[in-house]
């Protein structure tokens, strides 16, 4: 009895390690396309936002503002087709200064994740 105790016991604690990392993962943000606290010589022509995992079009949005918090663009942030983990913004022609990039996603176990950071454009 005490040995059947101990593989159950031993099961649930496997069963345990081995789901953690399921049961918390969400969308995080894993790379940007201008990087995040950078500064760039001329001015991207897309935000590109890698995850690491597909995220869902449907609840995934990107916002670019201008250092006075004016958005830049009014487009629509899309997933792109091949690579499902990243979300691509076309943007105008950007002036020289400081821009923020707000993001918010929801991966495939439906959390919502949002996020920020910021760049410059020479």
């Amino acid at each position: 009895m005490k040995a059947f105790q101990s593989i159950v016991i031993a099961s649930a604690f496997a069963a345990s390690v081995f789901a953690s990392p399921f049961a918390s993962a969400h969308a995080s943000l894993k790379a940007s396309d201008p990087l995040a606290g950078s500064t760039v010589a001329s001015a991207p022509k897309q935000i590109s936002l890698t995850f690491n995992e597909k995220i869902e079009q449907a609840f995934s949005t990107v916002r670019l503002n201008d250092s006075t918090g004016k958005a830049v663009t009014a487009a629509k942030a899309t997933v792109d087709v091949d690579s499902p983990a990243v979300l691509r913004l076309e943007t105008p022609t950007l002036a020289a200064g400081a821009y923020t990039v707000k993001w918010a996603v929801a991966g495939h176990d439906g959390h919502r994740r949002t996020g920020e950071f910021s760049f410059t454009v020479k």
